[in-house]
């Protein structure tokens, strides 16, 4: 069910010190779902949920290793991951409060008018968790249009464009043609109704400068027009032509070549999102066969040459 909203009758005092038969508790695990992770020990994994009215959390902990650490950032797409709850090492926690559980959580000072009311700890369960993620370069052209056979799932194994032939395919290459100007600022003027129609052609060659390593068609490349040697062709200007203000690889008279020769680093967005579902949890006053905990997500930027 949606707000996973749970009764259950005691007939037995089965947990609570004092209790007459037949008292009902009423557990309502009707979180949000988008989980947040405390890193106060580096050695353990801590994920927690909270609510208020009433104020309740949700947490699971688990050992901080080589193998857990493939769970927040894995090496393929779809990657997913099985370990056990044992009560020791990797705990599942279901708490309430006389107050905002954020004031004891992940606190290094905890708000001491706050308490935690009743822990119920699992003594077992299975965590199954799955990882997905989409990578982004952030030129503001979306990475299914960059992908050579338009079929939008940017898998390598089906030949998407690297149109600079560098081993970034275009939907990773924030400079799509390796000329140290960054595809956002070549003037690609994409937008959803006209995809790039009407794309920057400095030289008119019919390459649009987003793709074009001589955006002036000068012969030199314009990654060579680098005349302070900083890495950015786009503040250079050569004052003695009839454009001084252009910029030397946006302008066809001013050929000077000053042989900068390195490209400079690519960078893009990763967003990580890993689902966590967990079966069969005994929590001393309920067990269930299967919690929808949540959803943590996160974001990486990921640097190569």
């Amino acid at each position: 069910m949606e707000m996973q909203k749970l009764v259950y009758l005691l007939g037995l005092c089965l947990v609570l010190s004092a209790c007459d038969d037949g008292d009902i508790i009423e557990v309502e695990l009707d979180f949000d779902k988008q989980l947040s992770i405390c890193e106060l020990n580096p050695e353990v994994f801590f994920l927690y949920d909270t609510k208020t009215d009433p104020s309740e959390s949700l947490s699971l902990i688990f050992p901080n290793n080589s193998t857990t650490r493939q769970i927040f950032n894995p090496e393929t797409n779809n990657y997913t991951s099985t370990f056990e709850i044992n009560g020791t090492s990797t705990k599942f926690n279901y708490r309430t409060y006389d107050g905002k559980p954020e004031n004891l959580i992940c606190n290094l000072l905890p708000d001491a008018s706050t308490n935690i009311l009743k822990d119920y700890a699992a003594s077992s369960g299975t965590v199954t968790t799955l990882t997905t993620f989409v990578d982004d370069d952030g030129d503001g052209i979306p990475s299914a249009f960059e992908d050579k056979n338009s079929d939008g799932d940017n898998n390598p194994a089906t030949n998407p464009t690297d149109s600079d032939g560098d081993g970034i395919p275009d939907y990773l290459d924030a400079d799509d043609d390796n000329d140290n100007v960054l595809t956002k600022n070549e003037g690609h003027q994409y937008t959803t109704t006209d995809a790039l129609r009407n794309a920057q052609d400095t030289d008119g060659d019919g390459t649009p400068d987003y793709l074009d390593d001589d955006d002036d068609g000068d012969n030199v490349l314009t990654r060579l027009e680098d005349e302070n040697g900083n890495g950015n062709p786009r503040d250079d200007f050569d004052e003695s032509t009839a454009t001084p203000g252009v910029p030397r690889y946006l302008n066809k008279v001013a050929t000077d070549d000053y042989n900068y020769q390195q490209f400079n680093k690519n960078t893009y967005q990763r967003i990580i999102t890993v689902k966590f579902q967990i079966k069969n949890v005994n929590l001393d006053i309920i067990s269930l066969t299967d919690i929808d905990f949540g959803t943590y997500t996160k974001s990486l930027t990921i640097e190569s040459e």
